[in-house]
């Protein structure tokens, strides 16, 4: 059984190095590469161009019909989302001030030049009546690659690096071989922040002002939601936040 080491960075004895890691990604993404990546909510199996979306696909054994989704910053989003000011200023508040990372779903710039440089098919893949799901992020990796990326126009396409129904993975060693096999660079930065929950990232449609799926960090957001804008979203009947008063 392969330990897949020749294809994971840091190497061993290396420290985690954004610049220089994002730099090796975005190179290897590119090229036509499929990547592992970190993010708070899990690994997820990333690439851009159209072969190497298929790739990732099919490694997932993902149905037919099933969406993908965008990764990128605030940034990305206001520039592809169609939404209003209020709307944006709440990504931007809950991502680049109270450092959360979740999918954001809205109605697209289906005009936008990088969608347009997609092929149809990957733009079939990403878009789903009008809308595009991206995972905005406050990772300091993910904001790098991003920053890379915009000059070209590059989006990088992506879903959790696990076969279909196989659950988050939150190291490295608990991703199925297969998955790992597909990729041709893994970035390794250890067990992911949001593991205690063992949940996939929540889903907000912000055109639509509701929620998809009531993932990792879901009670943060929800109080959030309605501590800063007033927004009242249901609560999560699996995972009620313990509230008590601390003693000295």
């Amino acid at each position: 059984m392969s330990d897949f080491t020749d294809k994971i960075i840091p190497v061993s004895g290396d420290l985690p190095n954004v610049r220089a890691d994002a730099q090796r990604v975005f190179q290897v993404l590119e090229s036509g590469g499929v990547v592992i990546l970190p993010t708070e909510v899990g690994y997820g199996l990333m690439a851009t161009s159209a072969e190497a979306i298929d790739r990732a696909f099919a490694a997932k054994r993902r149905r037919t019909g099933h969406a993908q989704g965008l990764y990128g910053t605030h940034d990305l989003q206001r520039e592809l989302h169609i939404l209003d000011e209020r709307r944006f200023e709440m990504t931007r508040v809950l991502v680049e001030d109270l450092d959360m990372s979740f999918i954001g779903v809205a109605p697209c710039r289906e005009d936008h030049p990088s969608v347009q440089a997609l092929s149809p098919q990957t733009r079939s893949k990403i878009t789903k009546d009008g809308t595009i799901a991206m995972f905005i992020s406050c990772s300091s990796l993910l904001k790098e690659i991003c920053r890379l990326n915009a000059p070209s126009g590059q989006l990088m396409v992506g879903s959790s690096a696990n076969v279909s129904r196989g659950g988050q993975k939150f190291r490295v060693e608990d991703i199925e071989d297969e998955i790992k096999e597909a990729a041709d660079l893994i970035v390794d930065y250890g067990l992911q922040r949001y593991h205690v929950y063992g949940r996939a990232s929540l889903i907000m449609d912000f055109g639509q002002m509701s929620i998809i799926r009531m993932g990792s960090c879901y009670e943060l957001f929800r109080e959030r939601m309605r501590k800063f804008w007033g927004v009242d979203l249901p609560e999560d009947p699996d995972n009620k936040p313990v509230l008590t008063q601390a003693k000295c």
